[in-house]
């Protein structure tokens, strides 16, 4: 009889929507008034049971799960779905038959003490608290259950068989790997080669690491401060200061490195690129300068900053957008940005947008790009945002497509499976989505260590 395959799934969900439930979004609205909310094919809505049952008109209040944005929508848009529809996946954990005893220390001391030294970093003892504590939630999780389990890793989800070819990973649904044939077609080069399309996701994010983090680390003078190892030894000086870096958050290091490991994922692969575009968010310029880095590119490729492939504004609607910096502030910080280039799109940060444009600015750019024949056979690459590998195979493909009218366009159902520095890929003659040329990363989440659980272990022993 086979043994069962057993799965450990890690889940979060949204502390704030509690006592809320979770409608699926079944028909789209675009807004009319201020206070009404944008419903788009694929989210999810959080409202609370009671608006339906004092609702007068049939319009209830909710707050998007894509989004985190708050309004009015007519109910009839959105059904009933499971709460676990909208829970985030972490990690998926294969279990073992084999048993062995739980185990657990805990620490009763609560001994207040003084800080011994004095550096910058100390008066920060509160940065990213909430985040940390989400992470040791998550991994406190895990470790029972490979207590219990004698699980080994929890990387070991995708494995190779014993001809070295890939084997799909569980949790993306993807290879974890390329195979050594796939690798050895993308070295050298002649005439009659596939050019290369790629769309890749920034780098890890600081506001998203640490939560609000300006103020721990500007001072009232808009000095800069760093207040963690995984944040940039300097920010460079810019138009609006903190506030600026509030609203445009840059890299962490790790962020940085991930960026790297592309570059240099690709130059193993041998493959060149001639062309990269970037978001004008700090984030996606910082991630293609990066990847050049790693790639060790030539000096003439720089990155070309295009507003045009910026992400959906109105996820922006709380904190507000920008300025961004300008190619020459981002020159000066030591970005290799084409001061020369003109983008097809300036974006308007003070006016709002619907789905439908924000995808039709996105097509524009990338079809202008993909059809310019200065570029023709050029390996390319668009750096932006989790929609922009969705959004680069839709508006090629639809380039490709003998039809002047399509469906509006839709949010992928697979967004918050997009990692940072996912790279998605295309191929021409024929336009086909394929296998990148180099392996995805992973990362483990990590919370700021305290160092003063150790003064506990040192009181025990006096």
């Amino acid at each position: 009889m086979q043994t069962p395959a057993w799965e450990l799934r890690l889940y979060s969900r949204d502390p704030r929507f509690t006592n809320h439930q979770v409608y699926k979004v079944t028909q789209s609205y675009v807004p009319e008034a201020s206070d009404e909310l944008e419903l788009v094919l694929g989210d999810y809505i959080y409202i609370e049971e009671k608006q339906f049952d004092t609702s007068l008109d049939g319009w209830v209040y909710g707050t998007s799960w894509l989004t985190g944005v708050s309004g009015y929508l007519p109910g009839v848009c959105a059904r009933r779905t499971p709460d676990s529809d909208a829970w985030t996946l972490h990690r998926a954990i294969s279990l073992t038959t084999s048993n062995s005893s739980d185990s657990k220390s805990e620490s009763d001391s609560n001994t207040d003490v003084e800080m011994a030294t004095s550096y910058p970093h100390e008066d920060a003892d509160k940065l990213a608290l909430e985040k940390s504590e989400e992470v040791y939630k998550t991994w406190e999780t895990y470790w029972k259950a490979a207590t219990l389990n004698q699980t080994e890793n929890i990387l070991q989800q995708g494995s190779s068989d014993k001809d070295g070819n890939s084997v799909t990973n569980k949790e993306n649904g993807t290879n974890a790997t390329v195979s050594r044939t796939e690798i050895k077609q993308t070295n050298g080069s002649s005439g009659n080669e596939r050019r290369w399309l790629f769309s890749l996701r920034h780098g890890e994010r600081i506001d998203l690491t640490y939560g609000s983090w300006v103020p721990y680390c500007f001072d009232e003078n808009g000095t800069y401060t760093r207040k963690d190892l995984n944040m940039p030894l300097t920010l460079a000086d810019r138009a609006g200061g903190a506030e600026s870096y509030r609203r445009d958050t840059p890299l962490t290091r790790v962020g940085e490195l991930q960026a790297r490991l592309v570059g240099e994922g690709l130059r193993a692969a041998g493959v060149r690129l001639h062309r990269v575009y970037a978001s004008a968010a700090l984030r996606a310029v910082q991630t293609a300068h990066h990847v050049l880095q790693g790639l060790q590119a030539d000096p003439s490729v720089r990155v070309r900053v295009e507003p045009g492939l910026f992400e959906f504004k109105l996820w922006h609607a709380t904190k507000g957008l920008g300025p961004f910096m300008t190619p020459l502030e981002l020159h000066k910080a030591g970005f290799t940005v084409d001061l020369e280039y003109k983008p097809y799109i300036e974006l308007d940060i003070n006016t709002t947008e619907t789905m439908q444009e924000f995808y039709e600015r996105n097509e524009y750019v990338i079809q202008s790009i993909a059809k310019d024949k200065e570029q023709e056979g050029d390996n390319i690459m668009f750096v932006g945002h989790a929609t922009t590998l969705d959004i680069m195979v839709t508006a090629l493909k639809r380039l490709k497509v003998d039809r002047k009218e399509f469906p509006p366009y839709q949010l992928g159902n697979f967004l918050a499976r997009v990692p940072y520095c996912a790279l998605g890929a295309m191929r021409d003659r024929p336009l086909q989505v394929t296998s990148p040329p180099c392996p995805p990363s992973i990362n483990s989440s990590s919370g700021r260590f305290d160092w003063k659980l150790l003064m506990d272990v040192e009181n025990e022993i006096e």
